[in-house]
């Protein structure tokens, strides 16, 4: 996965369960709200054996049952740009995800360049968030501080905090209707008006699910979907990133040792957490990894 980014504070590892895909439903207009199933969530692929191919005068070797042929060896990495190396990656960024600073109101936020830092073949990564997507999941946002910004974000703990959100408020039901049916059928990133009357969404609810904040405008009768204070976020984010951006623009060359930086102080701004961020850098392409003779040098792309 290229060279690691230390983490310099505690991870706990989450492996949120998946959603059963209703990709199908989205052609028409859905009679009934749905409940969220659990699914089954990813398994791994299995791959034929080659057959054995022993001289004459040899028996064959016992054959190892199939699934332990297609298993990669205990304690290996997954192979790399594989849908095992992804789900990885994302584990392990929405880890860093410090759910205390927003006092566990969002769900685990991901940017999708992020995991590109970790697996560089952003193809594969592309491939299989689509693929996570359609199964149900995920759900990708679309955050708009940048136009090919996505983020990653779990189904279930979105679900979950979406409702926390707006718990006793009038737009409660109508909030749970609408994820109950658009999102739990519909993996799209943004809704079309003509699509929200199909699904029994009028434009006074409309109106009230952008007030609830699962919904943010895009356009004329166009609406990108959200979370709710995902706002806060973003914020702490951007600032994140400027902040360590300036710190390795003022060292000497405009690059700063890998090592180096996690042993600073980190910038008061990067509240998300230096590897966090980090991830961000190397996956927006912001700042280059340099192998040195004495470790990984962070280097500004514009230099």
């Amino acid at each position: 996965m290229g060279d690691a980014i230390p983490v310099l504070a505690g991870k706990k590892r989450i492996s949120p369960p998946g959603v059963t895909p209703r990709v199908a439903a989205c052609a028409a207009p859905l009679s009934e709200p749905r409940p969220f199933p659990r699914g089954r969530g990813g398994g791994r692929g299995t791959s034929r054996r080659a057959p054995w191919s022993g001289g004459a005068g040899r028996s064959p070797a016992p054959s190892a049952p199939r699934d332990a042929a297609a298993r990669p060896p205990p304690g290996s990495p997954p192979p790399h740009g594989s849908p095992e190396a992804v789900e990885a990656a994302l584990r392990e960024v929405t880890a860093l995800f410090p759910r205390g600073l927003f006092g566990d109101a969002l769900p685990p936020l991901v940017l999708r360049h992020q995991l590109y830092s970790l697996v560089p073949d952003r193809t594969a990564v592309d491939r299989h968030l689509n693929h996570l997507r359609d199964e149900g999941r995920i759900r990708l946002l679309h955050l708009g501080f940048e136009a090919d910004a996505l983020a990653v974000v779990f189904t279930e703990p979105y679900v979950a905090k979406a409702l926390q959100a707006v718990a006793g408020k009038p737009q409660a039901g109508l909030v749970r209707r609408f994820l109950e049916t658009a999102v739990a059928a519909c993996p799209e990133l943004s809704y079309e008006q003509g699509r929200m009357r199909a699904l029994g969404f009028a434009d006074a609810d409309v109106t009230q699910l952008v007030a609830a904040g699962v919904l943010t405008v895009r356009d004329a009768g166009s609406w990108w979907l959200a979370v709710p204070g995902a706002g806060r976020f973003v914020k702490a984010f951007v600032r994140g990133r400027r902040a360590l951006l300036a710190a390795i623009r003022r060292s000497r060359y405009k690059e700063v040792a890998l090592a180096e930086l996690g042993q600073r102080r980190p910038p008061a701004a990067a509240r998300l957490g230096v590897t966090y961020h980090l991830h961000d850098l190397v996956g927006a392409q912001l700042v280059r990894r340099i192998p040195s003779a004495s470790g990984t040098l962070l280097r500004l792309a514009e230099t």
